[in-house]
């Protein structure tokens, strides 16, 4: 019982200074603290490069618990030199349940507007630019001793609930034939646990704003370019359901159908860009494609695959692609980091199994992947797409 603490300094590099299993008791943690030197850093400052090593390494062997709480407390001085890597961090802080607090000591801090954004109280940021601002009870009653079993309505929002995101998601879902069955099963459960968390628009053929959510599988039996036949198996449409439980009938339904056809990325990505994600009425300000790829593509679907998804991040569709198991070498790695949109560390995560951890993992990164969306940091296309897309793939010859 009892808290464990952890300090590291940073500035380029992020160095241990306390380990969690350095001291046992608080005085002689509290006069290691007091005797820890204060240098001064000629180095430039990287907050998300060590907001990275702290999800990474620090609370890499924490011991889970229903009631365990995972907080992270970062000063920053100044401005952030690089807000793409603060990003990236928030993203895997959170797929760890690390809650992160960040404390600046300047208006102008320039964080991303995603740390702002987030209803659920997952992410805090102080700024104690004077010295009435620097209120440490308020920010340890709402963050280090917070009790989300009693919340204080002082401290924001209680609890995670579903998020209120305006967007179209499509979830495309590996069934080819050197997918096993549990890896299949596995990644539909992830699914199944985003939906959970998901907001979803009561009525989506009318409504302008809410999520609307699409399932497709791939790749059907039989399929090979030129037949005339569906590379895909659709589950539902943008517009067929206005809430979860009904999608999450038909996920799990979904479940027990492996299609096992010669796996086709390529042409399913296309076909569901013309046949779901275009065509649905009332298109949302966020196009997401959500891939979940477990083998490697076809020889004569890898070409379809490059040019389709230029065509798709062209039009500003978010490309987010989970690799899943052992299917997916190093080699189809490289491949789908270019499928994916970029930053790709953001928009390409690699799991090796469905363990309940790394579902867990991958349902943490999700959740703070759509409130990144929602918050408009990133831009879709990017612009150093912009001279490539107003090339012969400029993203129009699907329309």
């Amino acid at each position: 019982m009892g808290a464990r603490v952890a300090i590291v300094s940073y500035n380029v590099r992020t160095d241990y200074l306390v380990r969690f299993s350095d001291y046992k008791g608080k005085p002689a943690l509290l006069q290691a603290v007091r005797k820890i030197p204060l240098v001064q850093s000629s180095g430039h400052r990287n907050l998300g490069a060590a907001m990275r090593f702290v999800a990474r390494h620090v609370f890499k062997r924490v011991r889970p618990g229903i009631l365990v709480r995972k907080v992270a407390v970062f000063f920053q001085a100044g401005r952030a030199y690089d807000t793409v890597a603060v990003s990236t961090a928030m993203l895997e802080l959170s797929a760890v349940d690390v809650t992160p607090v960040i404390i600046t000591f300047t208006e102008e801090h320039n964080l991303p507007d995603a740390l702002l954004m987030d209803g659920a109280s997952r992410f805090h940021l102080f700024v104690w630019e004077t010295e009435h601002q620097q209120d440490v009870e308020h920010m340890a009653h709402c963050t280090l001793c917070y009790d989300k079993c009693q919340p204080d309505p002082e401290c924001g929002p209680g609890g995670p609930g579903p998020q209120a995101v305006d967007m179209d998601l499509v979830f495309v879902v590996d069934s080819s034939q050197d997918v096993e069955i549990d890896i299949y099963r596995g990644a539909l459960h992830l699914v199944d646990a985003v939906l959970e968390d998901l907001e979803v628009a009561a009525q989506p053929s009318m409504s302008l704003q809410g999520a609307r959510v699409a399932l497709v599988t791939h790749t059907t039996p039989g399929f090979r370019p030129g037949m005339g036949r569906s590379p895909v198996l659709e589950g539902f449409n943008l517009t067929s359901y206005g809430h979860r439980t009904q999608m999450q009938r038909q996920v799990r339904e979904a479940a027990g159908r492996l299609l096992q056809g010669l796996p086709a990325l390529g042409h399913t990505l296309e076909w569901t860009l013309e046949k779901v994600l275009l065509v649905a009425p009332l298109p949302r300000r966020a196009r997401v494609l959500f891939t979940i790829v477990a083998s490697e593509t076809s020889s004569w679907d890898r070409e379809k695959l490059r040019t389709l998804s230029q065509e798709a991040k062209c039009m500003g569709i978010t490309l987010f692609v989970l690799a899943l198991g052992p299917g997916v070498g190093t080699h189809e790695l490289v491949e789908l980091s270019h499928v994916a949109s970029v930053p790709s560390e953001q928009h390409l995560l690699r799991l090796e199994g469905v363990s309940e951890p790394e579902v867990a993992y991958a349902r943490g990164f999700t959740r703070a992947f759509l409130n990144l969306l929602k918050s408009g940091t990133n831009q879709y296309p990017p612009p150093e797409l912009t001279e490539e897309c107003r090339g012969p793939n400029r993203g129009d010859t699907l329309l």
